[in-house]
């Protein structure tokens, strides 16, 4: 029923790739294909070289002279933008070739920048040339010492996590395979804590930055330290060490399935798999457990620190609802990959005792054209196990519902489902947890995931009930 729901604003295969790619510090990911081929990715994702604190004084007006960011960003290439540029082609490159284009855009760009890589994906009509440009792109990587990456063939109507998924494996083999052994670090003497590798996080992710600290602190009470974590805003030279880590923990299993076979292909690293991403105390409680079991560390600081979080959460819940938990017409609904809303059901209704009232999956295989075999198993086994957990709730309902049509609910997803669902229902209390965002700006870095993250998501569950009641 909601399989086609909101297909217009649905991310696609380049954004993951963009995801990836944006996720590189001093890098550049440079579209190749007229401007309108990154309006949607200019406004929906990370940051660029381009600083935008740069541009503005302390009365907030804007630089216009000799600022050479501001001059950028008002070029053909970013067009207001200053998240991804294109190389702004015109009809003529399509008829003579887009690769002086293509050079004058990188250096134009890269100018009065110190990079560590460069990255170009064909736009999908610029893909349909069949112009071989990745020769040009192999010599200025030579000439400037830095690796570059080239998606050739972006499928435009794969879904983003797919995408995500093997930008990372490109990147990952970009550096080994590039030959630039200066530029990589010593290798680092003995290490007192062991580190992990951390996949399944990306810039594109609402909360990066705060998810990212969160592992990262609840990790460091186990004694583990965070080697490097591909996608969420890594130097060259961090990925580069990817293979110095302990272990590789493997969070959303569609988001890193590609990327977890490249790294058994090319080195022996023990992995934890956790399945989902560690939303709610029993599966962070789990996920610590499994991490510190397989590194052979005392997570026990870990194990309070969770503890204080379920005390809280019993306190506020106990303290709102009058001893007597949420009520059976409270419900929540969500929408995100299969494995996510796994574990936003296991710690809203097999924790707080929020019911599901509707969840919807996007990047599932019917995005895929329906595919079956292989395929289609393998992106659905992430739905089954959701399903199972709903069916022990009675909950088993919720997937078969219209999103779009919810009401007198919490919703969690992002805002352009949060502005339909508000202009055709109503009664319904929307939480921004995935892009594209509304602009609202979070000062403090938030995150769903960990003791931090289960704290934060019943924050908001509480002020939704109170003002769903009010609302009535």
């Amino acid at each position: 029923m909601t399989d086609q729901y909101l297909r217009n604003t649905t991310a696609d295969y380049i954004t993951g790739a963009i995801s990836a790619l944006k996720g590189i510090k001093n890098s550049i990911v440079l579209v190749n294909g007229p401007v309108g081929c990154v309006t949607y990715y200019g406004f929906e994702t990370g940051q660029s070289a381009v600083d935008p604190a740069k541009l503005w004084g302390q009365r907030g007006a804007l630089h216009i002279k000799g600022s050479p960011e501001e001059e950028l960003l008002r070029s053909q290439y970013y067009m207001a933008s200053s998240n991804v540029p294109s190389t702004n082609l015109r009809y003529e490159d399509f008829i003579f070739g887009t690769v002086d284009q293509l050079k004058k855009a990188l250096n134009d760009i890269s100018a009065g920048y110190e990079l560590s890589m460069f990255a170009v994906i064909q736009a999908p009509g610029t893909s349909l040339l069949a112009e071989v440009i990745e020769p040009e792109l192999k010599a200025i990587s030579e000439e400037n010492r830095i690796p570059y990456v080239y998606v050739e063939t972006p499928g435009l109507s794969e879904n983003m996590l797919k995408g995500f998924d093997e930008t990372v494996v490109k990147v990952l083999k970009a550096l080994s395979e590039s030959g630039f052994r200066d530029r990589r670090t010593k290798h680092p003497a003995e290490k007192e804590r062991p580190s992990v590798n951390i996949f399944g996080l990306g810039s594109r992710d609402y909360f990066v930055d705060g998810d990212l600290e969160e592992l990262t602190r609840i990790l460091g009470l186990c004694g583990i330290d965070v080697n490097c974590a591909p996608g969420a805003f890594n130097a060259v030279e961090e990925l580069e060490g990817v293979c110095r880590a302990d272990a590789n923990i493997y969070l959303s299993p569609e988001r890193c399935r590609k990327t977890a076979e490249y790294m058994r292909s090319i080195s022996d690293i023990p992995s934890f798999e956790m399945g989902c991403m560690p939303i709610g105390p029993d599966l962070c409680e789990s996920f610590v457990r499994g991490v510190s079991a397989l590194l052979g560390t005392d997570c026990g600081k870990a194990l309070e620190d969770i503890n204080k979080a379920r005390s809280r959460i019993f306190y506020q819940v106990a303290r709102r609802t009058g001893g007597r938990g949420f009520s059976g017409e409270f419900r929540f609904a969500a929408e995100g990959e299969a494995s996510l809303l796994y574990a936003l059901t296991d710690y809203l209704s097999g924790y707080l005792g929020v019911a599901a009232e509707c969840l919807h999956i996007l990047y599932g295989p019917d995005e895929n054209g329906g595919k079956k075999g292989p395929e289609k198993s393998e992106a659905w086994e992430e739905k089954g196990a959701l399903r199972e957990l709903l069916s022990s709730f009675g909950l088993e309902d919720a997937l078969d519902k219209d999103i779009t049509k919810v009401k007198d609910v919490v919703f969690f997803g992002n805002a352009n489902t949060i502005a339909h669902i508000l202009a055709y229902s109503g009664n319904v209390y929307g939480v921004e947890i995935s892009s594209p965002g509304s602009g609202y700006i979070n000062v403090i870095p938030k995150t769903l995931l960990g003791p931090t993250g289960a704290l934060y998501i019943l924050e908001q569950v509480l002020n939704a009930r109170r003002l769903l009641n009010a609302w009535d």
